[in-house]
């Protein structure tokens, strides 16, 4: 008899340290934690790293020129959705058309990323943030160009962050209200001719 006690106080003993050794599950729960906290980390890292990678995008540009350093960030499968235009598909299609839509012009183009985030493999994430293209008008006065801008990024073979999807929005500068609604009639809604 005292073998079976003996057996069964060895097995709660096993099930409590397994479990938490002080009975409630506190060593269990706090190993999670500090996985979930790693994980945490990790994906913290792997933003860091993506906006790093954003970042050095923009430095390229400004280093080697718009079309060179698209050549040097883009993968090979690239896409891209210019503003009021139709996707490019591939690296070089998207190279040869900046290239030819540059030519010799004056420009400065920069941006800054907002937001990074990263897929739980860590192999895909996005960027988005504000750009900047600054230029001179037909007229030579300098103009402003702002816009948002999304990358999808997909790591490499080699773990390198490479853009896959480039999307870009333009924020209208000339914007015109459509209707003006008169406060005092608002509930009225707008009057149809």
């Amino acid at each position: 008899m005292s073998k079976r006690i003996l057996d069964a106080s060895l097995l709660l003993t096993f099930a409590l340290c397994i479990g938490g050794c002080d009975g409630s599950g506190g060593t269990a729960k706090q190993a999670k934690n500090a996985a979930d906290n790693s994980a945490g980390i990790v994906d913290d890292q792997a933003r860091v790293s993506l906006l790093e990678r954003d970042l050095a995008f923009g430095n390229a540009v400004a280093e080697f020129g718009l079309a060179e350093a698209y050549s040097l960030f883009l993968a090979d499968d690239a896409v891209q959705l210019p503003d009021g235009d139709w996707p490019l598909r591939g690296r070089q299609i998207i190279y040869e058309e900046i290239k030819e839509a540059t030519g010799d012009s004056d420009f400065l183009l920069s941006w800054k990323p907002e937001v990074a985030e990263v897929s739980v493999s860590g192999d895909l994430g996005y960027t988005w943030g504000t750009y900047w293209l600054e230029l001179l008008d037909e007229d030579d006065n300098p103009l402003l160009i702002e816009g948002n801008y999304v990358n999808v990024w997909r790591k490499s073979s080699g773990g390198v962050w490479e853009v896959i999807v480039d999307i870009s929005n333009q924020i209208a500068t000339d914007y015109i209200p459509t209707a003006v609604i008169d406060l005092d009639d608002s509930a009225m809604g707008p009057e149809l001719d």
